[in-house]
């Protein structure tokens, strides 16, 4: 696509809906699976599994985010890694296609505290591949040659990556149609169900061997999709927000719903997985889980449902055993089956203005517990939700690819509120302004830790179209603690930031 008909593309979305019909319009790409084994630079064995989204650009290009953890080989349970990549994909003959890739991103972990140091460098990730698949259906496999490394660390050889890819596509709106209604039958709306769910939840530790032998809360996320009208697979992120700080794991599988009334559903579900921080200090092993659930819910009405729900999550290959508990909202972003079949004329969507911003930040010196250290540099996703033309809702993750004191794996995780200001230059240009709360891991251990963050911050965004914006934001950094007397530990900086935006509406039931 030509950047002269980018403009023509925003031209077109805003002509439809000037004819009282917003535009919509397919996005296509595909869920990638990969494993690798690895081979320490020491001799010792280590083992990355990622899940990848792979948005498409064109015929042969995709560009995507991911996340990529160990399973099953090493010791080192809570490594965890992010990455962003572009992936060229090309059929060569029949079913077969030849596919290339490179991707880069920020990773951390290690067997103990200290050892993350010698693991994982300075903590910046990156990878470069090569290889052939085959399609069956609408199913890929196929084998790569990769390089994995991450700068100053052990992890760097050159391995065989399997891979696996599903492919798939859902309908998305013009940004500035955020706000209208459409019918599902103007467009390609969802066949089954999807939900989108937040819970907190407690691990109760069961007998710990690691040094941390307290309770684990995490704030957790989980995207289901069903399959038809009983049967759905899931895939979820757990951060510890509680007791152990940017505790993380990862579990995707199948579970199966069952209605008990109109209001009060049944879900059971098991998930594989890797989960952990460091291995000494909660041993989950290689980081592999098993993660069986069970939840109930009470549909509230338009979508939105509570939940309370109950689990045992244990590590098979280290000693970790834990019960779950846990409290949570569901929303149903698509209308279910038997809503569909009863109105045939179609069901009415609103589209929801959504804003993924991707942007490399960098910080000012860091002042910590007194002691002044060198600034880092963040790669940091930002989702912002708007709620009218000028409040938003907006969440912030930030890993950083440099080391923090010595340490890799130094993250940042924020929620908070925004206010734009109307568009000037004709439609160019806007500022905004955004207050948010959070935590930081500053990679050691509890007795370091600083408390909750607060971060404001403001930034210029300009539209290229209704679709890409360049990115700006100035924000400081700053702990709470020391204020109102929860950590005697202090944490303060300034960054920048500078990147892209993608905007977009998503068409969610009314």
């Amino acid at each position: 696509m030509t950047a002269a008909a980018l403009p023509a593309l925003a031209q077109t979305a805003f002509t439809d809906t000037a004819a009282g019909r917003p535009a919509m319009r397919d996005v296509s790409g595909m869920i990638m699976l990969d494993y690798s084994t690895i081979t320490l630079s020491d001799g010792g064995a280590f083992d990355l599994f990622g899940v990848h989204y792979m948005q498409r650009a064109n015929d042969w290009l995709y560009y995507g985010v991911g996340a990529f953890a160990p399973l099953a080989q090493g010791d080192y349970g809570g490594f965890f890694g992010a990455d962003a990549t572009l992936h060229i994909q090309r059929r060569i003959a029949g079913n077969w296609f030849a596919n290339a890739g490179i991707s880069v991103g920020a990773a951390a972990g290690g067997a103990s505290v200290a050892g993350i140091q010698s693991l994982s460098g300075d903590g910046f990730y990156s990878r470069a591949y090569v290889g052939l698949g085959y399609t069956y259906r609408n199913l890929s496999f196929g084998v790569n040659y990769a390089r994995v490394a991450i700068a100053g660390s052990p992890i760097n050889d050159a391995t065989i990556n399997f891979f696996v890819q599903r492919p798939f596509s859902f309908s998305v709106g013009s940004y500035g149609d955020a706000g209208s209604v459409v019918s599902s039958a103007d467009f390609d709306a969802p066949a089954h169900e999807n939900i989108v769910s937040l819970q907190f939840n407690n691990f109760a530790q069961i007998n710990p061997t690691g040094r941390y032998t307290g309770d684990i809360g995490v704030a957790s996320t989980q995207f289901t999709h069903f399959h038809n009208p009983n049967l759905y697979s899931f895939f979820a992120v757990d951060i510890g927000v509680t007791g152990l700080h940017w505790y993380n794991q990862a579990h995707g599988g199948i579970g199966t719903r069952v209605a008990l009334s109109p209001n009060v559903n049944l879900y059971g579900q098991i998930g594989l997985g890797s989960s952990g921080w460091v291995t000494d200090t909660v041993d989950t092993g290689p980081g592999f889980i098993i993660y069986p659930k069970a939840m109930l819910e009470y549909l509230w009405g338009n979508g939105v449902g509570a939940t309370v729900s109950a689990g045992y999550l244990y590590a098979p290959m280290g000693t970790s055993r834990n019960w779950t508990l846990g409290l949570g909202l569901n929303y149903h972003l698509s209308h279910s089956e038997a809503q569909a079949r009863s109105a045939p004329n179609g069901l009415d969507y609103s589209l929801r203005g959504i804003r993924l911003n991707v942007f490399g930040r960098t910080t000012s010196s860091i002042t910590y517990n007194g002691r002044e250290s060198d600034g880092i540099s963040m790669i940091a996703v930002q989702a912002d939700y708007a709620l009218s033309d000028h409040w938003y809702i907006a969440g912030q993750i930030a890993a950083a690819a440099t080391a923090f004191r010595g340490y890799a794996g130094y993250a940042e995780g924020f929620v908070g509120v925004g206010w734009q200001s109307n568009a000037y230059a004709n439609g160019r240009l806007q500022a905004y302004a955004q207050l948010m709360y959070g935590l930081n891991d500053v990679g050691v251990d509890a007795a370091h830790e600083v408390g909750a963050l607060l971060y404001p911050a403001v930034g210029v965004s300009y539209h290229l179209n209704d679709r890409l914006s360049l990115y700006s934001q100035l924000g400081a950094a700053v702990s709470l603690g020391q204020y109102v007397g929860s950590h005697t530990n202090t944490f303060e900086n300034y960054s920048i930031g500078l990147g892209v935006t993608y905007r977009f509406s998503l068409p969610t039931r009314s």
